[in-house]
């Protein structure tokens, strides 16, 4: 069958799809999308974008970049995800930044070495960054230029009062849920940091891309950094901690808390609008992405971070949404909420993530199915450091998510 004939009865397998497509998905309808993907062409690739995510403990040496690096080329991803940026430390030469002490030679920089290596291979390189998560863990950093000492009045508070270095440090307990410490986004000075820091990444080193993770606020009952909080009662904010009869008169106590919602938002909203304003003049050929939650609803209210926006106004080249589910109808819905509220035009910039760290190689699969039938052009799996574990893992899947590819 000649190419062209091919790709003519892929087109119309695709839009006799689309013509069902809000059918089958009010119905969930799930078997019936699987089953239409069948007939697709399995010479023709769906995904023009293919990244795999590197978790930096894959970045402390050489040796071990080498391996990643190879991994990505033999198993046909064409952009990784590099964390050089993990708890606040750097995994590249910083003037800003201490360097992290789990890389093994003291002059040794990984994101020099996995950009040489990648680039020689035809792969781009994103530098992936933790933006407002700084730390995780019960014990104090060793670095003594870590941030935490030097501007623990950063650290977001969830209205228990400030953070206290570092007794709230040595008492952190992960099992309860915290996600560890964050930066206030609407603080000041923490904005203007972070901008620095990414300016220098971006300056210095050849990248492919920006990755921004954490980018956002750890839920919604954070945001209560004193020196934040001042700002906004000094701009004209009621204190949303406050009972409805402390309000003024012509308040109502859910326009108090959609104004304290607001502002939050807007402040990582205007930072994502700077970084990509920084990047545009220093390295065009820069692209920016971030790492979101897939539910649009719970990213908005929940995380103050309205990815949407960003997608509209052009801040972003990519949003991926961290669709790890395991549950393939859960991760059907948050792909329903996009297409309901995001046009054609914005869903082409969307690289779908998928987790292999938490569900069976034919679980992804089906996941990888699904997002190709639903027309997204890039995908993302998350991590190569899990893969890597299981060598069957990426075998078991990878004839679905790249038909087109000949062993290397």
């Amino acid at each position: 069958m000649s190419m062209i004939k091919q790709r003519r009865n892929l087109k119309v397998t695709l839009t006799k799809f689309m013509k069902n497509w809000f059918i089958l998905r009010r119905a969930a309808n799930i078997v019936a999308l699987l089953f239409l993907y069948n007939n697709l062409n399995a010479e023709v690739s769906l995904f023009q974008h293919r990244y795999l995510w590197i978790v930096r403990d894959a970045m402390t040496s050489e040796k071990k970049i080498s391996a990643a690096v190879k991994y990505a080329d033999q198993n046909g991803f064409n952009h990784i995800l590099v964390q050089v940026r993990g708890r606040g430390d750097a995994y590249y030469k910083s003037g800003i930044v201490p360097k992290s002490i789990f890389i093994e030679e003291s002059e040794f920089d990984p994101l020099a070495d996995i950009l040489l290596k990648a680039k020689l291979r035809g792969i781009k390189v994103h530098a992936w960054v933790n933006t407002y998560l700084i730390w995780s863990k019960n014990k104090i950093p060793t670095q003594r230029t870590h941030l935490l000492f030097k501007n623990s009045d950063w650290l977001d508070s969830n209205g228990k009062g400030s953070i206290s270095f570092p007794n709230d440090i040595k008492q952190y307990k992960p099992e309860n849920g915290d996600e560890g410490f964050y930066l206030a986004p609407h603080h000041p000075e923490v904005n203007k940091y972070l901008l620095s820091v990414f300016r220098e990444l971006v300056a210095k080193y050849d990248l492919d891309g920006i990755h921004l993770d954490y980018v956002r606020f750890q839920n919604s009952s954070y945001g209560r950094n004193q020196t934040a909080m001042s700002v906004f009662l000094k701009k004209g904010g009621i204190d949303p901690g406050k009972s409805l009869s402390d309000l003024a008169p012509d308040y109502s106590e859910r326009q108090a808390l959609a104004e304290w919602s607001d502002y939050r938002r807007q402040a990582i909203t205007k930072f994502v609008r700077d970084v990509s304003k920084m990047i545009k003049v220093i390295r065009p050929t820069c692209q920016l992405s971030a790492a979101v939650k897939p539910n649009l609803y719970q990213a908005r209210n929940v995380f103050l971070q309205e990815w949407d926006v960003w997608l509209a106004a052009g801040y972003l080249d990519w949003a991926m949404p961290m669709n790890y589910t395991p549950d393939l109808r859960t991760f059907a819905d948050n792909v329903n909420i996009i297409y309901d509220h995001l046009p054609a035009r914005y869903r082409e910039k969307i690289i779908m993530g998928i987790g292999t760290y938490n569900q069976s190689p034919l679980d992804a699969a089906d996941k990888v199915t699904y997002t190709s039938i639903t027309r997204f052009r890039g995908i993302s799996l998350f991590s190569y450091n899990s893969l890597n574990k299981n060598p069957r893992y990426i075998q078991e899947i990878r004839d679905r998510i790249f038909p087109f590819l000949k062993e290397k």
